[in-house]
């Protein structure tokens, strides 16, 4: 690498150190982000320079007061600057979230229907403009977006293989920004979820948690040492087709057994249907056992210890601090947790069963859309999409 194409990386980076301190660390002056960045005075000052060149950061009309000294000039990032957009693309819905750069919220927007690859890019196209109408937005203003989507998703950003969606060998990165004439990042949904419980959620002090979601499938996300880890090829996670029944049920996938086919809505709503038991989603579920009706109660539990004997697997190799129940495994988390725990303390070395705990994720359904907001500004932040100007 030439010292010129190292010298823009640093310069790169530095901008987007700054701009990810100053978005936790609202109303910091050059001091403050000096202190949380550990750059020095000089480079600050250029960065936050450049960082106003580029209409990012303005200087605050109020001064912080200071023990000793002279008041400092408190930094903000504008609403002018722009806005993001975070979407969650699932077999039955789509939800869109939008945020300025500063992180707050400014609303969500929500389309549901069955839909296949073209419809669903249609559909999708027409969300995010019906949103933005109703934030009084243009495109103009959108930064990047961000998209979850259930499936094998590679590191160029191709879906490789979607079961739920029927999805195979999909490019669907280029098609989103051909569609929308912006920056789109792309990850599998459940890793959205998970980077939304790590920075928005219950996990921003755990580097080492497992994040698993029941909804069109089952996926798992695994945060180790503070990073989430993809694997060779960024399949990491798909705990959904961990076998828990050998010969078992058939899953979409083609094989049998998978834990998918006992614990997603779709198997918890066939197989209830299958006791004469009516329920329309997931959340009429946990109405019933909500009730105390005891039959949904038993299917519940049993479901519980299927996941936990899966998870008890993952808990004995990479000895984590926490599970996270995310999507519809936390609508009816309950219900579900008796036996998951009994499993674990059955399954999983009693000192790591000991050590783990499990909880609810409180993000609930905006959890994949708030993590495509956190693609899209790590997508927005990357080189060489943001030009650093040269001095």
């Amino acid at each position: 690498m030439s010292a010129r194409v190292n010298s823009a990386l640093i310069r790169q980076i530095n901008l987007a150190r700054v701009f990810h301190a100053l978005r936790e660390h609202p109303e910091s002056s050059q001091r403050d982000l000096g202190r949380l960045t550990g750059l020095d005075k000089a480079t600050i000052s250029t960065v936050v320079a450049q960082l106003q060149d580029l209409k990012l950061v303005e200087r605050s009309e109020q001064s912080k007061a200071r023990r000793v000294g002279r008041p400092e000039t408190a930094l903000s990032i504008p609403r002018s600057a722009g806005i993001l957009v975070g979407v969650r693309l699932e077999p039955s819905a789509i939800r869109v979230v939008t945020t300025t750069l500063a992180g707050a919220v400014l609303g969500h927007c929500q389309l549901a229907g069955s839909l296949d690859i073209d419809t669903a890019l249609k559909a999708l196209r027409a969300t995010v403009d019906r949103e933005l109408a109703e934030i009084g937005e243009d495109w103009s203003a959108v930064r990047a977006i961000g998209v979850g989507i259930p499936g094998l998703m590679d590191r160029s950003g191709r879906l490789v293989l979607a079961p739920n969606l029927g999805w195979r060998d999909v490019p669907i990165r280029a098609m989103l920004e051909e569609l929308f004439g912006c920056p789109v990042e792309v990850d599998n949904d459940t890793k959205a979820a998970a980077i939304a419980e790590r920075l928005f959620g219950m996990c921003r002090r755990t580097d080492d948690f497992i994040y698993v979601t029941g909804d069109s499938g089952v996926g798992g996300a695994l945060f180790l040492g503070g990073r989430l880890y993809r694997g060779a090829g960024g399949f990491a996670g798909e705990i959904g087709h961990t076998k828990v029944v050998p010969g078992g049920n058939l899953c979409g996938c083609g094989r049998r057994g998978c834990l998918e086919t006992y614990v997603s809505e779709a198997a918890i709503l066939r197989r209830l249907a299958g006791l004469g038991i009516e329920a329309a989603d997931i959340g009429a579920v946990a109405a019933l056992a909500e009730q105390g009706h005891g039959q949904v109660r038993d299917l519940l539990d049993e479901a519980g210890r299927h996941l936990g004997f899966a998870l008890s697997n993952l808990v004995n190799i990479l000895n984590p601090q926490l599970i996270v129940l995310g999507g519809n495994l936390a609508v009816v988390g309950a219900w579900l947790m008796p036996g998951l725990e009994r499993a674990l303390m059955e399954q999983a070395l009693v000192p790591l069963a000991a050590e783990v705990s499990v909880r609810v994720s409180p993000l609930g359904e905006d959890a994949v859309p708030m993590g495509g907001i956190a693609l899209a500004l790590d997508g927005f932040l990357a080189p060489p999409r943001l030009t650093v100007p040269r001095g």
